[in-house]
């Protein structure tokens, strides 16, 4: 069949799909390897999702995450369900309702008493309980609404200002809202602010905090392999020794270390965020250093390495522009497979409180906050955060899985 049509001057799909395989370069290879993994393929949609929604944090938040858009009103309140019917009937459009606080019943003429009658109502009344002080009744008859793109606080929807050029796109149009009050899909904390809004903002603070350490771990990564691995001899045994001697480390004791020389200096939240991610990145170099510098070990007597000595290409050009390119593939299968890993340093310190603090909103500093038993017996909602960082955790491991077997595309299939 395939040669009776080649004849009529027609190719069967068959054949097409060979010859685009082997004409194929190596990126497309690797997008097409990367697609039959069904696994990997949701968990880009999932991941790409959850970056989305918090790089753009602001528009997505219903309430402003700092202490200004506390509700006060509504502290310790448990998560505000979304509904489109009721008793009353049923609704296209979605909506809440009304929660108001319930007050402590003291029984004053007991307290005037005195004595242990007058001890036993102040008990029993509630007001010394936690667990009472989140206790809202819910108006059913009293909807509020759901409407989108509202107008909220403004925000800084990018920023792009350099110097004196001032480039900061501001908005205050927010996804949804209620018509009256605010919305607490996740339920408040102690001081009233939003789960469900500092969730959002605190994701992006802890991705940030990882593509910053991972540029700082590539860059000191490459040096470090690249002209270990190219001029080889003293040089290499003296990077290797550096090298070695982070590697057997265990890197927590490192970070906990520099956490603590951190917090003996005067370092704004901004400024300590950097450092961190710095710390991370810095120390996090000695694995994908020594694997480029085999790699180069091995390119470096080449006959295209010849060739462009001979041209006159200087070791910097040979280098960045012939010997590390040919690694591209594993440096970038490699930085995203350590994602997690640099989410879970970060998360750690801040966890122990050495990293960031409040009011910083990151996914440490709301797993911090999960552990208090105030929390946990009485504000459960408050462990939203660590099913977002658990989602967050395994969708960059099914990436970093998916890609790792993509990374090869020629290879057979198992």
């Amino acid at each position: 069949m395939n040669a009776l049509l080649a004849r009529f001057g027609r190719k069967s799909k068959q054949t097409k799909n060979d010859e685009s395989y082997y004409t194929a370069g190596q990126m497309a290879l690797i997008k097409a390897r990367f697609k039959r993994k069904t696994s990997g393929v949701v968990a880009a949609w999932i991941l790409g999702t959850m970056v989305l929604m918090g790089f753009f944090a602001p528009f997505f938040s219903p309430v402003d995450p700092t202490i200004r858009g506390a509700d006060t009103e509504y502290r310790r309140g448990a998560p505000q369900m979304i509904y489109f019917w009721d008793d009353n009937g049923f609704s296209l459009r979605p909506f809440s309702y009304t929660y108001k606080k319930v007050n402590a019943k003291i029984d004053l003429r007991a307290l005037a008493g005195g004595g242990l009658d007058a001890l036993d109502a102040f008990t029993s009344s509630g007001a010394l309980s936690s667990s009472s002080q989140n206790k809202f009744e819910v108006d059913k008859t009293n909807r509020r609404y759901v409407q989108f793109f509202v107008k909220g606080w403004e925000y800084s929807l990018i920023d792009l200002s350099v110097g004196s050029l001032d480039l900061d796109f501001r908005s205050d149009r927010h996804l949804f809202g209620v018509e009256q009050g605010q919305i607490h899909l996740m339920g408040t904390d102690e001081d009233g602010k939003d789960v469900f809004s500092r969730t959002l903002h605190a994701v992006w603070v802890t991705i940030s905090i990882a593509i910053v350490a991972l540029i700082v771990k590539l860059f000191v990564s490459l040096f470090v392999g690249g002209v270990s691995g190219y001029f080889g001899g003293r040089v290499d045994t003296i990077m290797m020794s550096i090298t070695e001697a982070v590697r057997v480390i265990p890197p927590i004791p490192i970070y906990l270390a520099c956490a603590v020389a951190l917090a003996q200096i005067d370092l704004t939240p901004v400024q300590r965020y950097f450092a961190i991610a710095v710390v991370i990145g810095a120390l996090d170099f000695a694995t994908l250093g020594r694997r480029l510098r085999t790699h180069i070990l091995t390119e470096r007597n080449q006959d295209y390495v010849l060739a462009a000595r001979l041209c006159g290409s200087s070791t910097r050009r040979i280098i960045w522009r012939h010997l590390i390119p040919s690694f591209t593939s594993y440096i970038i299968v490699d930085t995203l497979i350590n994602f997690p890993y640099v989410i879970l340093a970060e998360t750690s310190l801040s966890f122990l409180g050495l990293g960031l603090t409040e009011p910083v909103n990151s996914l440490g500093v709301l797993l911090q906050k999960a552990q208090d038993p105030d929390i946990q017996q009485n504000m459960v909602w408050q462990f939203f955060p660590v099913l977002v960082f658990v989602f967050l955790i395994m969708a960059f491991v099914f990436v970093g899985d998916a890609l790792r077997d993509a990374a090869d595309p020629y290879s057979e299939k198992k």
